[in-house]
C-alpha cells in the first residue's frame, strides 16, 4: 500500500467484495466484508494499487468545485497559492505575470475561456523553463546518463505525472508545475531512472534511492494532493 492511508469499516450488506469511499475530509474509506482480516484486506489493496490511486484521485477531483477563472480565485504555481486578478485594458493583448502573491491576467477580452486559455499557455511556458532546468541539474547526478540530458516534452495528462519512452524522451504532465519543487524533482528523478531501468524491479528502486532518498515521502505527498494540482 505504500504510504497511502485508509480506514477500514464493516457493513452487514458488504459480504463479497471491497467498496471504496471518501469521508468528509477526503480520506479513503475501505468497506470490507466482516470475515476478511486486516492482513487480507491489505494484500487485496496492494494488488490493486493503481486502481485504488485512480479512484481516490478521481473522487477527490469530483468533490472540488470547478474553477471559474475570475478575480479573487486561488491558483497554484510551484506549490504556492496565488490570487487571480483579471485586469481589463482595451489596448493590450492578453498577458499573464506573477506580482508578489498575485497572478495578474491583463486582457481586452474578459471571459472564462480567454482567461483559462491564457493561464494554460502561461503554465506550459513556465513548465518548459522550470522542468528543463531541473532535468539538467538532476541528470548531472545520474552517472548512467553519462552527462547527457534527455529530450523533454509536455502534455496535460489525467493518469500520469511523467512518462519515459523507449526512445529516451521524457514526457511530463504540465500540471506538475503547480506542485512544490520537491515533487517536480521527484517525478523527474523517477523518469530519469527509467532511462536505465524501464520497469519497476529492485534495480530500478535502487537507482531511485541513490538519486532521491526521499522518493517515498514525495510519492505519498503527490498521491495525497494530486487531485488539487490536476484541477483545471
Amino acid at each position: 500500500m505504500g504510504q497511502m492511508e485508509y480506514t477500514i469499516v464493516r457493513r452487514p450488506r458488504v459480504t463479497r467484495r471491497l467498496h471504496l469511499e471518501l469521508d468528509a475530509r477526503g480520506g479513503l474509506v475501505v468497506v470490507a466484508p466482516r470475515h476478511w482480516s486486516r492482513a487480507y484486506i491489505k494484500v487485496m489493496l496492494s494488488e490493486n494499487i493503481g486502481r485504488l490511486e485512480r479512484f481516490v484521485a478521481d473522487a477527490r477531483k469530483r468533490s472540488l468545485p470547478p474553477l471559474q477563472f475570475v478575480s479573487g480565485e486561488q491558483h497554484l504555481y510551484l506549490g504556492e497559492s496565488y490570487q487571480l486578478h483579471v485586469v481589463l485594458e482595451s489596448a493590450r493583448k492578453t498577458a499573464v505575470q506573477l506580482n508578489d502573491h498575485n497572478l495578474m491576467v491583463t486582457t481586452a477580452r474578459p471571459g472564462k475561456r480567454v482567461i483559462q486559455s491564457a493561464l494554460g499557455a502561461w503554465y506550459r511556458q513556465q513548465a518548459m523553463i522550470v522542468f528543463s532546468e531541473r532535468i539538467q541539474i538532476i541528470a548531472a547526478k545520474a552517472p548512467w546518463l553519462k552527462g547527457k540530458t534527455p529530450s523533454l516534452k509536455l502534455q496535460r495528462m489525467r493518469r500520469s505525472w511523467g512518462i519515459c519512452s523507449a526512445k529516451g524522451v521524457i514526457k511530463l504532465n504540465t500540471h506538475l508545475i503547480k506542485t512544490p519543487m520537491p515533487m517536480v524533482d521527484s517525478v523527474i528523478a523517477h523518469e530519469l531512472c527509467h532511462l536505465e531501468e524501464m520497469n519497476h524491479a529492485k534495480a530500478f528502486y535502487a537507482l531511485l534511492e541513490s538519486l532521491n532518498p526521499n522518493w517515498r515521502a514525495d510519492r505519498a505527498a503527490l498521491q495525497a494532493k494530486g487531485y488539487i494540482y490536476l484541477r483545471s
